[in-house]
């Protein structure tokens, strides 16, 4: 069955947001929101936790893999496309956990945004309001003092090491085994598989791929534009 495309409009204001829900409907928006922004930041380390247990065991069975061909080559010789695989996946699964980083940031955002919308309206800005970050610039690397890191961001940038390591670990795990002896068909083809599976999570992992925004060449252009949609 093919998907019909929804129609999407843009909101460039908070007034525009907040016209989409009754008065008597805001509080109950606004408890939505803030219950479904706690879930999307729980599962942002439930997923965090189960990238890093699959990454470990794949990165252990590969260590394992390695020190047995290195003992003796020629008895386990078939580890060669195993090896392969496991550093492919190695990698495939870090750029995964770096992807699904982003996505989860994306929701969060997404409902951080609704939050600081609905409730100046109902419980006034609780959400807007915080210590001043940049009095803590001085507090940056002392070891007793709070400071206004981003844990999202520390862990996506944790997610880029790791994918980068993955990669240079992928190379040089296929260019040391492009020796003479080994059939060119164990390499070539873990290899492809790996390669063809990260083309279909790079180009074919968004979401709400069938929304098609409305044109706002009509609209006058909003100073205080909050970048949200509504799908009609």
């Amino acid at each position: 069955m093919k998907n019909i495309a929804k129609q999407a409009e843009p909101i460039n204001s908070k007034e525009e947001y907040l016209s989409l829900f009754a008065d008597d409907k805001r509080g109950k928006a606004l408890k939505a929101a803030l219950d479904i922004r706690k879930f999307e930041i729980d599962l942002y380390w439930k997923r965090t936790a189960f990238f890093w247990a699959f990454i470990v065991s794949i990165y252990t069975g590969l260590f394992a893999s390695l020190i047995k061909y290195i003992e003796a080559p020629c008895r386990y010789a078939f580890f060669v496309p195993v090896i392969i695989a496991l550093s492919g996946l190695g990698f495939f699964f870090a750029v995964a956990w770096h992807m699904v980083n982003k996505g989860s940031k994306f929701w969060q955002v997404n409902w951080e945004k609704q939050v600081s919308l609905l409730e100046e309206s109902k419980i006034g800005p609780l959400y807007d309001i915080f210590i001043n970050p940049r009095q803590a610039k001085r507090k940056r690397f002392c070891p007793i003092s709070e400071f206004v890191f981003s844990v999202t961001k520390i862990n996506m940038w944790a997610s880029s090491l790791i994918v980068l390591l993955s990669l240079m670990g992928w190379i040089m795990t296929v260019v040391w085994l492009c020796r003479p002896y080994i059939p060119k068909w164990q390499i070539i083809i873990p290899s492809v598989i790996v390669l063809l599976g990260l083309v279909l999570l790079a180009f074919f992992s968004d979401g709400n791929q069938n929304i098609k925004t409305i044109s706002e060449s009509n609209k006058p252009i909003c100073k205080n534009t909050i970048d949200m949609i509504h799908i009609l």
